[in-house]
């Protein structure tokens, strides 16, 4: 199993990565967390990781120190960064240095799980390993398997814009009457309703991994009114939006 290292100064964002991402199910162990730049580097020599996932800017030895002195140290090494929109010319230096990817923040669970997943197969190709099946997330599993896997794909890849039927079996070259009554058939639910469910899905990765407000996470997946979208989420996970967040925190010790 691949061994990964994760660094970043927010301990917030450490702990939300940390402890949400469930890296056995990715083929991967989580080898230690880093704060900065050069504990990444001593943790890093130290556990001789496959995998370095690391934020791009941190006070006095950045991310991007860390991967330039580790490329040199770890040749073997792939390394994901985490940036924000308007470190554009950090991120033009990443992939300066060959970083194998980047995650924009914020950081949610499956983007990075999505990223782990390509690097690990990156992984076994260059090394000569078969990959084993059974340990593929799902969204792995989900890349071009079959139309359901391909649709949910693109569902959630596009879960903060508007969403319709017709959008999504155009994509698949599909019939939108009859995508209708298969994608009905092979998930059990209504387009609708796993429309719905995706949303709920990435709200609540969004309270887990973000301090955003309830309002600006309905916003920003297309919900007018918070009542509506707290109404949703609370049919959909048994909490309201307040409560589900709260019991995270404490989850993870942050009272």
């Amino acid at each position: 199993m691949y061994k990964i290292i994760i660094a970043d100064d927010e301990k917030i964002v450490l702990q939300g990565i940390s402890n949400t991402i469930p890296w056995e199910e990715c083929g991967v162990k989580l080898a230690a967390t880093a704060l900065n730049g050069r504990e990444l580097v001593e943790l890093a020599l130290k556990y001789q990781p496959d995998i370095i996932l690391t934020d791009i800017r941190m006070p006095e030895f950045d991310g991007l120190q860390a991967v330039e002195q580790l490329k040199k140290l770890l040749p073997d090494c792939e390394f994901l960064i985490i940036t924000a929109y308007e470190e554009f010319e950090y991120a033009k230096k990443a992939i300066e240095l060959g970083v194998a990817g980047y995650i924009v923040k914020p950081v949610l669970k499956s983007e990075v799980m999505e990223q782990v997943a390509r690097v690990r197969r990156r992984l076994d190709k260059i090394r000569g390993k078969e990959q084993d099946l059974s340990q593929e997330d799902d969204l792995s599993k989900s890349e071009g398997r079959s139309a359901i896997d391909r649709a949910l794909r693109y569902m959630r890849s596009h879960v903060e814009q508007e969403l319709s039927l017709l959008e999504v079996a155009e994509y698949l070259h599909m019939n939108p009457s009859y995508f209708s009554r298969y994608f009905k058939e092979k998930t059990g639910m209504p387009f609708s309703d796993s429309v719905k469910q995706i949303k709920v899905e990435r709200a609540m990765e969004l309270l887990d991994m973000t301090n955003l407000k309830t309002y600006e996470i309905a916003s920003r997946l297309g919900y007018q009114s918070v009542q509506y979208f707290s109404t949703l989420f609370k049919n959909r996970t048994g909490v309201t939006p307040q409560e589900y967040k709260k019991r995270k925190k404490e989850e993870r010790g942050e009272g």
